[in-house]
């Protein structure tokens, strides 16, 4: 599905469900009946989609920060609405599961996911209204005027400064 297809899809949700940032991705998982489950998983194991016969689940590796956990239900949640036609499957259910590969950029599927994820956490008009507001920034060459606004602005939406970095770089060279 492309960039603005995601988009369209993520402006739908938050409309629906009435959210502000930070966006509350828990609700998300309530509202489509999505159940979360945090267990501490091995560390190459950031957490999983599985849905059976109508039943969905989200799984969260509790021993890593909040923020990663936000970005990771994000993401399992880009699966359950993007791919429910997975051709991943487990007793004839789906399962996707978020490790080390999801952030290669090789997978359709897990680049999706991710676009999804940094989407719904990071939506696109709150964030260029932010910026605006904010008055320049300078990506290229990160200043330390521009190193605060971006740790501002993950606060704000509760991500870390890395996928802030990564949000504004891609929609500003987008």
């Amino acid at each position: 599905m492309n960039r603005r297809k995601i988009r369209t899809l993520v402006d739908l949700i938050i409309h629906q469900n009435n959210l502000t940032v930070p966006i509350d991705v828990e609700k998300i998982a309530s509202a489509i009946g999505a159940e979360i489950k945090k267990d501490d998983f091995d560390e190459s194991l950031s957490g999983f989609a599985f849905q059976k016969h109508g039943s969905k689940f989200i799984g969260v590796n509790s021993s890593e920060g909040i923020q990663r956990q936000r970005f990771t239900i994000a993401h399992e949640l880009g699966h359950l609405f993007l791919h429910k036609q997975s051709s991943v499957s487990y007793d004839k259910g789906m399962m996707l599961m978020r490790n080390t590969h999801s952030s290669d950029g090789t997978d359709i599927k897990e680049i999706e996911a991710n676009r999804f994820a940094a989407e719904l956490l990071m939506p696109e008009d709150s964030l260029r209204h932010d910026l605006l507001s904010a008055g320049q920034i300078d990506l290229v060459e990160e200043n330390d005027a521009t190193k605060e606004l971006i740790s501002k602005l993950a606060d704000k939406y509760n991500v870390s400064f890395m996928a802030m970095s990564i949000r504004l770089t891609t929609l500003y060279f987008n």
